[in-house]
């Protein structure tokens, strides 16, 4: 018993240790952006078929932050374009000075721009590692599948992480992928309506940010969709259920004492409020479509954080009804999901897709005067019309849902069709 109780001793002092830990901004960065986990590595980075790409399918290239701080990045040919320029770009050698000379990676984008047609993603990691580490080779085959004619895929280590130059931050994070996009958006000449944001766990928070950002910039800069996926609503209701390591509560043992939970959430220096930020976004935005993609078993995120996201967005949008009607609304999920098909009306066709491994809502906004339900077969790309939808999925966790097909086809929808 005696040995039982200095057990649980031992832990409750190293617990209220680590807590206090928290206070400190450090910690907390390394805690939330996990960069000095140094998963992959340069010789990884620069030579990507290393890691089961095509020889040289993938151009490395850098870009330049305003502040001079230097990023590392990919540019990912799609598997029918490389085809059809295979032996051309086998005969070519790829040294660290002609990739760092930015040299490398011109025939690739001469390639790209020789395509009217090529649409574009640009990715955004989780925490942790580097581009080239882990499962993520496996995410980018998967996305560029969406059309291995037309699809090239862009992802860019963040600073801090990788090769990279820089310390991260929340806002060092947001203001360089809004940076980057519209760097990509330059460098390729493809426009914003053929080009998609995808963010990952972490990735959704910097998605998210950057595109609220873009959309208060002037101009206005708006893509043709974002698509958080196993996003959070923000750091702080993260960390009230969040475990590290599956194993190490964070805020979750303070949730019944008010004050102390509130105490310690007002000292994260991290936050990444994304439920605030995509609502301001659809809010101010009447171009980009969302789609907030979420598995049931995502032990390291729940479910409820997607709903949150998706929640928001449709929240954002009723917003902008009335800003256009000059009133003030209201509304969140569970509402439009009970209402009625009158009280729809003017405002969203709910479509759901029920099936055993993936379900799909869809909201169509319609804006203008005229008040009636938008048919899905009549929705037309235009600025008029917006989509917001949810899809849940039952398999891929955390980590690996990008790579579901379910999740593909409905980024190849957005991408690509409605």
């Amino acid at each position: 018993m005696a040995i039982y109780t200095k057990a649980i001793l031992f832990a409750g002092v190293g617990y209220l240790s680590f807590m206090v830990s928290l206070l400190f901004e450090p910690v907390q960065r390394n805690l939330v952006f996990l960069y000095r986990l140094r998963l992959g590595s340069k010789e990884t980075v620069y030579h990507p078929e290393s890691v089961g790409f095509a020889q040289n399918q993938v151009a490395p290239f850098w870009l330049t932050m305003p502040d001079g701080v230097k990023l590392f990045g990919w540019h990912i040919l799609p598997l029918d374009v490389y085809a059809a320029h295979r032996q051309e770009l086998r005969g070519r050698i790829a040294t660290q000075d002609s990739i760092d000379s930015g040299e490398f990676a011109k025939r690739h984008l001469e390639i790209l721009n020789e395509d009217p047609d090529a649409r574009v993603i640009i990715y955004y990691h989780g925490n942790s590692g580097c581009i080239s580490a882990m499962h993520r080779p496996d995410i980018y085959r998967s996305l560029i599948s969406t059309s291995p004619a037309h699809t090239h895929l862009f992802v860019v280590d963040y600073r801090g992480f990788g090769i990279s130059g820089g310390t991260p931050s929340e806002e060092a994070l947001i203001s360089d992928g809004a940076f980057t996009a519209k760097t990509i958006l330059n460098r390729t000449g493809v426009p914003a309506d053929r080009t998609i944001l995808i963010g990952q766990s972490l990735g959704t928070g910097v998605i998210i940010g950057a595109a609220d950002l873009l959309t208060q910039s002037d101009p206005k800069l708006e893509f043709r969709a974002i698509v958080p996926i196993a996003g959070f609503a923000s750091i702080e209701e993260l960390l009230s259920t969040h475990k590290i390591f599956g194993m190490i509560p964070v805020l979750a043992p303070f949730k019944s004492f008010e004050v102390l939970h509130t105490l310690l959430a007002r000292q994260l220096r991290y936050k990444f409020h994304s439920d605030v930020r995509i609502e301001r976004f659809v809010r101010n935005s009447r171009k980009t479509k969302v789609l907030v993609v979420h598995s049931f078993d995502d032990e390291q995120i729940p479910y409820f954080h997607g709903e949150k996201l998706v929640d928001a967005a449709i929240m954002g949008a009723l917003e902008s009804e009335a800003d256009d009607a000059g009133q003030s609304s209201g509304g969140h999920l569970k509402r439009l999901l009970e209402m009625s098909e009158d009280e729809r009306h003017g405002v969203f066709e709910i479509v759901s897709v029920g099936e055993r491994q993936a379900r799909e809502y869809v909201f169509w906004q319609k804006f203008g005067a005229t008040a009636e339900v938008v048919e899905e077969s009549q929705v037309s790309l235009t600025s008029e019309v917006r989509r917001i939808s949810m899809l849940a999925v039952k398999w891929g966790g955390h980590d690996i849902v990008p790579k579901s097909t379910d999740v593909v086809l409905a980024i190849r929808n957005v991408l690509y069709e409605d």
